[in-house]
């Protein structure tokens, strides 16, 4: 990749027009695009509904979001912006013609090569300096898989930046943490939250057997709250669970009790809820990133169709974690809970050890 003059950099756009969790991951790049260009502005395109990741954060000047798919209009407007520099975070046929649109002198991007068509438009038209991760190659040769904050990374360095911290930041407001704290002040510690999502419903899964992991992560927290995450898309999965889950418990000679369903949050709201618990429990969703964010330990199910790819690409990042191949539920279930089981006896031994070594000689 040619160099890129930073010193002559004035304005930067940064396009990322995927998913929640990959701008979660996008966070590290940012921070280090901050550091390489301290005097440009930068400005970030993306889906309104991913916008507020980056409240709050001091990486990114101006956000432009849209509704639906990117607009001839929103080109329009990028391209009046005269940006020197446009970087492409995002391998997506939609967020490479949004570069190219923006007209810039440098546009930086990745491609894969198994998508041969976009990866001859990316080197010859939409992109001016351009890097090949070629994924598939890797998996057939049964090499490890970077994870997309190393993928970023390499983006980076490639562009002449430093990348020395490859955290994930998320950064809630002092209200927010005084919201976090507010939510558990009457649940029962630990407190787990499991995220739903419509992905639970495969690989011979019922709603019956989510009502068995409800009660079986509430036994392996030895009777802590549990905290059920649900958003628009899952309304009807979570009434099901809900009536399923007072049919059962008297049978079971379980309570409800210590059960609480919290749907149709704000991204922000949903963060609030996710710094108040304890662990997580989810299927491969932006939920997992989320809670890698704000380093809550995280026990990810992934569908076996994409696991060799997901459990490395998109595994939880820095955080203590188990990942969980999806399978027939029996066999599934008993992961998750004894996965479940070792990250908070983990986490209870690093506690202890950190009170001895804090006390008081």
């Amino acid at each position: 990749m040619n160099a890129i003059p930073w010193s002559e950099i004035k304005k930067i756009i940064v396009i990322r027009t995927d998913h929640i969790g990959d701008l979660i991951l996008s966070t590290p790049f940012l921070k280090a695009l901050r550091l390489g260009a301290p005097q440009a502005e930068i400005t970030m395109v993306l889906p309104a509904y991913t916008a507020s990741v980056l409240e709050n954060v001091n990486f990114v000047d101006k956000i432009i979001s849209y509704q639906g798919k990117p607009t001839r209009d929103l080109e329009e407007q990028l391209r009046q912006m005269h940006a020197d520099l446009t970087v492409c975070l995002a391998p997506r046929t939609c967020a490479y013609k949004l570069a190219y649109a923006t007209r810039a002198t440098y546009r930086v991007g990745y491609f894969y090569p198994s998508r041969p068509l976009t990866a001859i438009m990316c080197k010859a038209i939409y992109l001016t300096h351009s890097m090949s991760v070629n994924l598939n190659k890797e998996l057939a040769l049964g090499h490890p898989i970077p994870h997309e904050v190393q993928q970023l990374g390499e983006l980076a360095k490639n562009m002449g930046l430093a990348y020395e911290d490859d955290t994930l930041s998320l950064q809630l407001s002092p209200e927010e943490e005084a919201a976090s704290h507010q939510m558990n002040q009457n649940w029962k510690r630990p407190i787990v939250l499991l995220q739903l999502h419509n992905n639970w419903l495969s690989c011979g899964w019922t709603v019956n057997n989510l009502v068995r992991l409800a009660s079986g992560l509430i036994m392996t927290s030895r009777g802590g709250d549990l905290v059920i995450s649900y958003g628009p898309a899952e309304h009807k999965l979570a009434a099901d669970l809900k009536k399923a889950l007072a049919l059962t418990a008297p049978k079971e000679k379980m309570t409800v009790d210590n059960i609480t369903f919290m749907g149709d949050l704000s991204f922000r709201r949903w963060a609030c809820l996710f710094n108040s618990v304890d662990f997580v429990v989810t299927p491969d969703t932006g939920a997992v990133h989320l809670a890698a964010a704000l380093k809550k330990p995280v026990v990810a199910i992934y569908e076996p169709k994409t696991a060799v790819l997901n459990t490395q690409q998109w595994a939880p990042w820095q955080v203590a974690h188990r990942s969980i191949v999806k399978e027939d539920p029996a066999k599934s279930l008993e992961k998750i809970f004894n996965g479940l089981d070792e990250l908070m006896t983990d986490s209870m031994a690093w506690a202890v050890s950190e009170a001895v070594e804090e006390r008081p000689i």
